[in-house]
């Protein structure tokens, strides 16, 4: 298992100014994914975190949506990248806020939170690309 550093708002956590979240167990994770979802119900659009190795330089990294039914995972690495692949339209466009700021993803990548829970329970366990992201280049 890995630490993680998870990304969702923009107060500090730490006198450094630090506003990463370090999650080292399952249960530390499913707690923050839990708070988030509470946090964010009444939100125009569902939050997104960013998940990196904690203390890797140029650690793989993760987008990860998180709505209420659906979300997605992107994946970025130094030779590779890739999504998860639902049955949305490609042509339509989901909105994501992430720490304030709008974004929008394709409506084909979105897939069943727990697929999402899935994902990022398999991130914690092995630092590796998920199984549920397809593999591409970046």
């Amino acid at each position: 298992m890995v630490a993680l550093d998870i990304w969702y708002d923009q107060a500090p956590k730490n006198a450094a100014g630090d506003v990463a979240i370090r999650v080292t167990t399952a249960a530390e994770l499913d707690t923050l994914i839990d708070r988030i979802l509470a946090e964010t119900t009444g939100n125009a659009a569902p939050p997104m975190i960013q998940v990196a190795l904690a203390g890797v330089k140029r650690s793989p990294a993760l987008e990860v949506g998180l709505g209420k039914d659906k979300g997605f995972i992107g994946y970025t690495a130094r030779t590779e990248g890739g999504w998860t692949k639902g049955d949305g339209d490609p042509n339509a466009v989901v909105d994501y806020i992430y720490m304030g700021n709008h974004t929008q993803v394709r409506g084909d990548v979105e897939v069943p939170l727990s697929t999402v829970r899935e994902g990022l329970h398999e991130f914690l366990a092995t630092g590796e690309r998920p199984n549920a992201v397809g593999s591409g280049v970046v």
